[in-house]
């Protein structure tokens, strides 16, 4: 009994947290619940705050000659709202995969760290990034382990591609006001995730907790005119590479199955450089 408590505490305050700072994609329920060949529809909902860095070539074209110089970015606490809709497949009785599609967005302070050229030139020291909703997908698989009553252990490992949309800015420095550098920024990038979970399932409600890994690639691309008095006299480009190791982190959740063939869920996760707190429902048809 005390196990179990201590279970749905950790789960519950990590939740708690999660809603007041907002890792990830959303793992979703940690066991396989379907039968061999059944098929469930989830719709899944998520918001993430996470801090990355980038850095990669600039190439300035400016009244006929060409610069290039090496940027670093730092992309402070992106924020993304997520939507999917999931499709799950049972392959065994303790094995599943599933398909994901929705879409994202991404709102992120953008700054700027050394470099030479025109964009920290004029005055520059953070891009406000406001990136519309992008189509974002992603596979994944997920297995039980092993089960004695109503303990199991299971993993989830899954993929997501995100590509928000561009985000338009203007730098212009007070003491030139002739001056400024307009152009779009991007980021994609791909979010995989490898988590393990120990859960107890007491019908109609379950609870995990466990450790998972979190690995982001991606890239960073800028494009800009350098606008003196009206006129365009230049172009930068840059194309950075966003990059994270391997962090650590820690995910909980609960389930509770409202209906038959329906069930929600919640969940939080945490890493040093990352918050996220998701929910969802999955409907099971027969």
């Amino acid at each position: 009994m005390k196990a179990i408590l201590a279970v749905i505490s950790v789960g519950l305050a990590l939740t708690v947290w999660a809603t007041a700072a907002s890792a990830g994609t959303p793992l979703g329920p940690a066991m396989a619940t379907l039968e061999q060949g059944d098929l469930s529809l989830g719709f899944e909902f998520a918001q993430e705050t996470m801090t990355l860095s980038a850095d990669g070539p600039c190439i300035e074209s400016v009244s006929g000659s060409t610069d290039s110089y090496k940027q670093k970015f730092e992309i402070d606490d992106l924020e993304s709202t997520m939507y999917f809709a999931r499709l799950t497949y049972g392959l065994t009785d303790q094995w599943d995969v599933f398909l994901r599609l929705g879409a994202a967005d991404a709102q992120d302070d953008l700054n700027l760290r050394g470099g030479t050229g025109l964009l920290t030139g004029t005055g520059a020291g953070t891009i406000a990034m406001d990136g519309s909703h992008g189509f974002a997908y992603g596979v994944g698989t997920r297995a039980t382990f092993w089960n004695d009553g109503p303990w199991s252990i299971a993993g989830t490992a899954q993929a997501t591609w995100f590509n928000p949309g561009d985000t338009s800015f203007n730098i212009t420095r007070p003491a030139t006001p002739d001056q400024s550098v307009l152009g779009e920024a991007q980021i994609d990038y791909l979010q995989t995730q490898f988590s393990l979970a120990l859960v107890y399932q007491q019908d109609p409600w379950g609870v995990w907790i466990g450790p998972f890994a979190q690995l982001i690639d991606g890239d960073l691309d800028l494009d800009a005119d350098f606008v003196v008095s009206g006129s365009t006299l230049g172009n930068i480009s840059c194309a950075g590479d966003i990059e994270e190791e391997s962090v650590i982190g820690l995910h909980a959740g609960a389930a509770l199955a409202v209906a038959p063939g329906l069930a929600g869920w919640v969940e939080a996760q945490y890493t040093p450089d990352s918050w996220l707190f998701g929910l969802g429902a999955v409907i099971r048809p027969k």
